[in-house]
């Protein structure tokens, strides 16, 4: 292309001669629009202009035009010549300007503390989150940087071996619905509506949530029953044959046979078909009630959040898709037993295994007593 010197003078003429293949045109014009791909600094510096000129060209003072210039000078490439001459190109200039900005600013914190990125890659290949990593260690007065900083090193790389992809999971929170789908049948027993504030505002203990979590949608022994304590986010996981209620019923009385009947006050469940023998959940074998079961809005697993993040733990142990035919009851308490000694965020960073015992203290029963001797010793016992 021509340079925008040799445009202009290419326009001096008037009438413009354009030159065409068969016959030639006069070009009459009154604007002239210049399109070019070339910064005007750039155009300026080649075209061998002073520093001066091409300051006030661009509206910068000599010294930065000199040093912008001097940044993006290369060997220009003639084949007549043997020495090649020194072009300014304003896209080597632009490159040379972004990799110092990489440098700028204040030094990381991480510095050359290489123990403190090893100690965090190991505890997140042994599934912790960032956010408990951090918290820990602040509890212990050791030294560490903050969550979100934390988030960061990892995004660039500073933590060895650890992407992304291997991070229990990234904040992605969706958006809570402020709306209610209407229902296609009534459900089995009372709704979420009747309970009680204070079992809504976990101000007491001994409610739970629960929902059924399988592994293949077809086949026979797929599916876990998981129930968390609204309060302590203690969680028991079972194992049942089938995703069918009198498999979830015949699950559910082995988990009041494990713990005293006084923990178990309130069930809140959704509307699945497992859920739907409802007088047997609330009453035991001789039609005495034991417990109310409240039953969720349709398509409101937000009205079971602590069930619904506890499921998402659960993933971690028994992956979606996978078979569970060979599942175990003693996987399944392994599984649980690893939860409850996690510590939470939603906790003050302590377990759930911790604030359950202490709710066990403060229940004046025999019955509790005995149990948490059992607890303490291992539910096995």
């Amino acid at each position: 292309g021509l340079k925008h010197g040799d445009m202009l003078n290419y326009l001096d003429g008037y009438p413009l001669l354009l030159p065409c293949r068969y016959f030639n045109r006069q070009a009459c014009y009154t604007k002239v629009f210049i399109i070019t791909n070339v910064p005007p600094d750039e155009q300026y510096a080649n075209a061998g202009h002073s520093y001066s000129f091409i300051s006030l060209q661009v509206g910068f003072s000599v010294s930065s035009v000199y040093t912008e210039i001097k940044h993006g000078l290369y060997p220009h490439f003639g084949a007549e010549l043997t020495k090649r001459p020194l072009h300014y190109s304003a896209k080597i200039a632009q490159d040379y300007a972004d990799i110092q900005a990489t440098s700028k600013g204040i030094e990381i914190k991480l510095g050359h503390n290489y123990a403190y990125a090893q100690f965090v890659a190991q505890q997140v290949k042994h599934g912790s989150s960032l956010d408990v990593i951090v918290n820990t260690l602040r509890k212990s007065g050791k030294w560490t940087v903050s969550t979100s900083t934390l988030y960061r090193y990892v995004d660039r790389g500073y933590i060895p071996g650890i992407t992304n992809k291997l991070l229990p999971e990234k904040s992605k929170r969706k958006c809570k619905k402020d709306y209610v789908r209407p229902a296609a049948r009534p459900p089995k027993g009372q709704s979420i509506e009747r309970r009680p504030y204070d079992i809504s505002r976990r101000l007491s203990f001994g409610h739970w949530e629960m929902d059924s979590v399988i592994g293949r949608k077809s086949g026979e022994r797929e599916s876990l029953l998981v129930l968390t304590e609204r309060k302590t986010r203690f969680e028991i996981i079972l194992r049942t044959k089938a995703k069918t209620a009198d498999a979830t019923i015949r699950s559910f009385e082995y988990a009041l046979s494990k713990f005293p009947p006084c923990l178990f006050k309130t069930i809140t469940v959704d509307n699945g078909c497992e859920f739907s023998d409802c007088y047997n959940l609330e009453h035991d074998k001789a039609g005495n009630k034991r417990l109310t079961v409240y039953y969720c809005h349709p398509f409101c697993s937000c009205e079971r959040g602590s069930n619904e993040r506890a499921n998402r733990i659960v993933r971690r142990f028994f992956p979606k898709g996978k078979s569970m035919s060979r599942v175990t009851q003693r996987d399944c308490d392994r599984a649980a037993k690893a939860m409850n000694v996690m510590p939470r965020k939603i906790l003050d960073y302590a377990t759930s295994e911790q604030l359950f015992i202490e709710e066990l203290k403060s229940i004046d029963s025999p019955d509790v007593k005995i149990f948490l001797k059992k607890f303490s010793n291992g539910l096995d016992n």
